[in-house]
């Protein structure tokens, strides 16, 4: 059996209070030496806020990444009062997800920040069927992936998949939530823009948010998750106005770049994503 196979099946077991717990104890040791990921992180925030992270931010991003990851891992045994449970959102932003979704429809750009598995989650939880797209994995991982998702309602695609656009058109018109993580670009279509406040730094995100949100004429906003204490906060934007991809992915990263600012320990971005 492989070692990823190995932690699906173990990680699958674990109970968020057991997750919270491992992450909080296992983060302090990560920290004594940090391997190289960890250091590939600490120079993208520098890059992305002008200020180096310190210690403490950096043990609490380990932390979170480790809750993260756990919690992804477990998802699909928790209750839905269990999910809804752990997150908090205002009565407006949630409002903002509802109204969009039942007209034009909506299109949600999200960063690798908090647990975007937990808020995608939430909203299928809450009566707002979700669609997204991932990586195929090795050893049969992505299906299994999926199919946990689908028990949660959420509908994954492979990213590879042909026209994968197309059913994502359909999904929107049809008022499903398309989520997408969109702060790096999985293929060799993304669209590079300049990251705001930065000295001549930019970064490269897919184009898929724009484009859908233009094909379909759906609402494009942005969605930022971050763990304060034991709960996830979801935070969303307002409609991001453009006609242009490049001026719709401005805005998208605008937004991701404020909320990194805010909450550097919460971007789980542990490579080089800025240039």
């Amino acid at each position: 059996m492989s070692l990823s196979l190995l932690t699906w099946r173990v990680g699958r077991r674990v109970t968020r209070r057991t997750a919270d717990l491992l992450a909080r104890l296992a983060a302090p040791v990560i920290n004594l030496r940090p391997p190289a990921p960890v250091r590939a992180w600490e120079r993208t925030i520098l890059q992305a806020t002008g200020q180096a992270p310190t210690r403490r931010q950096r043990r609490l991003m380990l932390e979170n990444w480790l809750r993260n990851t756990l919690w992804s891992l477990g998802l699909a045994g928790w209750s839905a009062q269990d999910i809804v449970d752990s997150v908090v959102i205002t009565d407006r932003d949630a409002e903002k997800l509802r109204s969009s979704a039942a007209g034009p429809g909506l299109v949600v750009a999200l960063p690798h920040m908090g647990s975007w598995d937990c808020a995608g989650a939430w909203a299928a939880r809450t009566g707002l069927p979700v669609v997204s797209v991932a990586e195929r994995l090795p050893d049969g991982l992505y299906e299994r992936f999926r199919d946990a998702r689908a028990a949660m309602g959420i509908t994954v695609y492979p990213v590879d998949e042909p026209e994968v656009l197309d059913r994502l058109a359909e999904d929107v018109r049809a008022g499903r939530l398309v989520c997408l993580v969109s702060d790096r670009a999985l293929s060799s279509h993304g669209v590079t823009v300049d990251w705001p406040g930065g000295d001549q730094v930019r970064i490269t995100v897919p184009a898929g948010p724009a484009l859908l949100a233009l094909r379909t004429g759906a609402h494009l906003r942005a969605a930022t998750t971050r763990f304060e204490g034991r709960r996830l906060r979801i935070d969303v934007s307002d409609p991001i106005e453009g006609t242009e991809v490049t001026e719709l992915l401005h805005g998208v990263v605008a937004h991701f770049a404020s909320a990194i600012r805010e909450s550097p320990e919460n971007w789980l971005m542990l490579r080089k994503a800025l240039r």
